[in-house]
């Protein structure tokens, strides 16, 4: 069942989940990112969790002019579900009002606190979650695991479990991530 609601937290309650990982989008879900979604389910079902349930947050404020628009990325995230790529059953998808600010770690701080508030205990962190580019060079300003580093030692964020980025290639043999 697919949830839009101001009470996020009813609704990942409405599921009997025995344990919330969160994910945010600004763009559509690519394969690296279903891969990064279902591969943390089965991991936390490994470590004894019996109904683990995806937060699946894509951004609704204002994202950067060439970012996909917000009602395309939710009609690709349906499909993603629709198709099975993602378990339905298991996946909470909640509009994030937030703007993306390219704020570099404050802004990774204020992701990851949202989602514990939403009650997310794990949270899947991309290679570049709020990176930008320098006015004058183009080149990035933080490395891409710096969104990573800066939530393993910001405060207040004790009780969210850190899921890094993996990286990830297409295996031609078996057709699959």
């Amino acid at each position: 069942k697919l949830w839009y609601q101001l009470r996020v937290l009813e609704a990942v309650v409405s599921t009997q989940s025995t344990g919330v990982f969160a994910f945010q989008l600004r763009n559509p879900a690519h394969n690296g990112h279903a891969l990064l979604m279902t591969d943390t389910r089965r991991r936390l079902i490994e470590r004894g969790y019996s109904n683990p349930v995806l937060l699946l947050h894509p951004l609704g404020g204002f994202t950067k002019n060439d970012d996909v628009p917000l009602s395309v990325r939710i009609q690709q995230h349906h499909a993603v579900i629709k198709e099975g790529v993602l378990d339905e059953a298991s996946t909470v998808m909640a509009i994030f009002p937030s703007p993306m600010m390219y704020a570099g770690p404050t802004e990774v701080q204020w992701h990851a606190k949202s989602r514990i508030a939403a009650g997310a205990s794990y949270y899947i962190v991309g290679r570049d979650p709020a990176g930008m580019k320098h006015p004058g060079t183009g080149e990035d300003i933080y490395e891409a695991t710096h969104g990573r580093k800066v939530l393993t030692m910001a405060p207040g964020l004790g009780q969210l479990t850190i899921i890094p980025f993996v990286v990830a290639a297409y295996d031609k043999t078996k057709s699959q991530m």
